[in-house]
């Protein structure tokens, strides 16, 4: 069974969300997406979301498969060819159509699944980059710049903003960029996007001056890491060795090889007062029969009211946006970029991001809380695949000895109701 046959109880969900916010979606992008020159805007957008969603990773793929697809979808809606949609995106030249794109889905996330946006009832925003590998250099943007894996070669870096489960924002840019210059606007973003938010989480690549006091100015919680060319940190690990030798009290054991101290309130060179805690990191690792040791030094930097080991320890959640990241890659081919123009690519971003958010929105709704956890390869696979298959009727069956089995005969009941309502319409 092909991905966009088992696909089908996500798509029809999602249909049935684009039915019932069409107003939203109309207003705030089908007008852009008509002023690139689609024809049926709705139905670019239905296109190209749908895609993602059925996990097509190369447009070579989709051409393939279009015929098929066309077909197994007929009765519920019409989709594009991949020359119409590679011809109609491409012509996007600013950020606009993304733009509005993350309007629709702040929208979303907000009306279906506030409860999701919380973590012990604070609103934290987390704020980090990933680099983006370019398959060529002559793309937009696909400049040498910070590409751990591949170094000297092209790629992007995609800024994004994650709030609890959600990716709410991303920003592509050239991969020379350095991600500290657009840590204000991202925050900006975020509020414009009426989140309110109480603490940005970020790490060492967004501490500066300028920013903790455009966080102190916003009256922001923050917890951010501080790299280890400040002077305060340079200075702070020395006194943590001092303190080490005289086996001070002072230090915190956070775990096996961490310890801290907490350096207290210090006044930075711009005014700004911040908490600083020095964090050291032990590792042992055993080489040809001998131990090596490293060592390694960092802070963090924040003006929350948590003892050192809870802010440390709240500092360290951040790795659920690493974890997004993560999971776009794996499961939703983030670096899949057909297009040549930046623009164009970091809109195509923003219709991924739109398609994970679609289906943790379809998890929370019509799964049972045991299966929220899981990432969207792991459902098709566990669930999907090896409960359904598909006849020759065009319709998906229940394979009688599945584990899942009345999970499977509640889902396609629902399914069949939203697509006669969909039909109704």
């Amino acid at each position: 069974m092909q991905n966009f046959q088992a696909a089908l109880p996500i798509v029809i969900h999602s249909l049935h969300l684009f039915s019932e916010y069409q107003t939203v979606i109309d207003t705030y992008l089908l007008r852009v997406l008509f002023f690139f020159g689609a024809v049926d805007p709705m139905r670019m957008f239905r296109s190209v979301i749908l895609q993602q969603i059925m996990g097509i990773e190369y447009q070579y793929h989709y051409r393939q498969f279009y015929p098929e697809i066309s077909r197994y979808f007929s009765s519920c809606c019409t989709l594009y060819g991949v020359d119409t949609i590679m011809e109609t995106v491409g012509r996007i030249t600013n950020s606009m159509a993304s733009w509005k794109l993350t309007l629709i889905l702040a929208s979303l996330i907000k009306i279906r699944c506030p409860h999701l946006l919380y973590s012990n009832g604070k609103m934290v925003a987390d704020i980090d980059v990933t680099t983006i590998q370019s398959s060529s250099s002559k793309k937009d943007g696909a400049e040498a710049g910070y590409n751990k894996k591949r170094k000297g070669k092209p790629c992007f870096q995609l800024s994004g903003t994650m709030i609890g489960k959600f990716f709410v924002d991303s920003e592509l840019f050239p991969g020379s960029c350095n991600p500290k210059d657009f840590f204000r606007k991202a925050v900006k973003r975020v509020i414009s996007l009426g989140f309110a938010i109480d603490i940005v989480r970020a790490d060492s690549a967004y501490m500066t001056l300028e920013n903790l006091l455009f966080l102190t100015k916003l009256s922001l919680g923050y917890a951010v890491g501080a790299p280890a060319t400040f002077s305060v940190v340079k200075n702070g690990r020395n006194d943590f060795k001092k303190l080490a030798r005289e086996k001070s009290s002072a230090i915190i054991s956070a775990g096996k090889g961490i310890a801290l101290p907490d350096l207290g309130q210090i006044v930075l060179s711009n005014g700004v007062r911040t908490r600083i805690i020095i964090v050291r990191r032990i590792n042992r690792t055993k080489k040809n029969g001998k131990w090596q040791v490293k060592t390694y030094y960092y802070a963090i930097a924040g003006n929350l009211e948590l003892s050192a080991l809870k802010l440390y320890k709240f500092y360290h959640k951040r790795q659920c946006i690493e974890a997004g990241f993560r999971e776009l890659k794996n499961h939703y081919h983030l670096e899949r970029l057909p297009f040549q123009n930046l623009k164009a690519n970091e809109f195509w971003i923003m219709c991924k991001i739109t398609a994970m958010t679609l289906f943790k929105i379809f998890q929370h709704e019509m799964l049972p809380k045991h299966l929220h956890a899981l990432l969207r390869k792991t459902l098709f696979r566990r669930i999907f695949r090896k409960g359904l298959r598909y006849v020759e009727s065009g319709k998906l069956q229940i394979i009688s000895d599945s584990r899942y089995k009345w999970l499977l005969q509640r889902l396609l009941s629902k399914t069949v109701q939203m697509a006669a309502a969909l039909n109704a319409c």
